[in-house]
């Protein structure tokens, strides 16, 4: 099983006008309800949307994640997460060898929760806020799940998820946009 060291973030990775976009495409009346991450936990649903046909999905975001990634990948399939108040995922790994989350929502405070949290067999855990326009790239087989949001918050927490096959590294280091 892969560490929690091997998760990497970056804070920035959208330009204003692209979360401007993103925020529209998410804000459209095209989110499905009954999505579940784990077999073994059914009733943990959350909302979930097809993007495939977007330029910014299909286009700019893995041309920004051929710059940020040390390995070359292939995309195995890409959508939008929703939670909701009361929408905590469930603890789960992901049928991949990496995943790439990004943070959608074009503000966000603390006292909202939302964080995904990652953690290993031993016990020890980390958590990524959802700061927006940031990222991360786990190994997909690093536990993990969708912190439930607060009672302060009214809207629906978005992140983009990508779910890649490493085809070959390329020595190179992670680097910044």
């Amino acid at each position: 099983m892969s560490k929690l060291t091997d998760i990497k973030s970056w804070d920035t990775i959208l330009t204003q006008g692209e979360m401007e976009e993103i925020d529209k495409i998410a804000s459209r009346p095209r989110w499905q309800f009954g999505a579940s991450s784990n077999p073994a936990m059914p009733h943990k649903k959350f909302w979930k949307m097809d993007i495939k046909g977007y330029s910014i999905f299909d286009t700019v975001i893995p041309e920004k994640m051929d710059i940020l990634l040390p390995f070359k990948f292939e995309i195995l399939d890409y959508y939008l997460n929703g939670h909701t108040r009361g929408l905590d995922g469930s603890m789960h790994t992901d049928d991949a060898d990496y995943t790439f989350l990004i943070f959608c929502n074009p503000t966000w405070d603390l006292t909202w929760g939302g964080k995904t949290i990652f953690v290993q067999d031993d016990g020890r855990y980390d958590s990524v806020f959802p700061k927006p326009a940031s990222c991360v790239l786990f190994p997909s087989d690093i536990y993990h799940w969708a912190e439930d949001t607060t009672r302060e918050f009214y809207g629906i927490r978005v992140t983009a998820a990508y779910k890649l096959k490493k085809v070959e590294n390329n020595d190179a280091e992670p680097t910044d946009i």
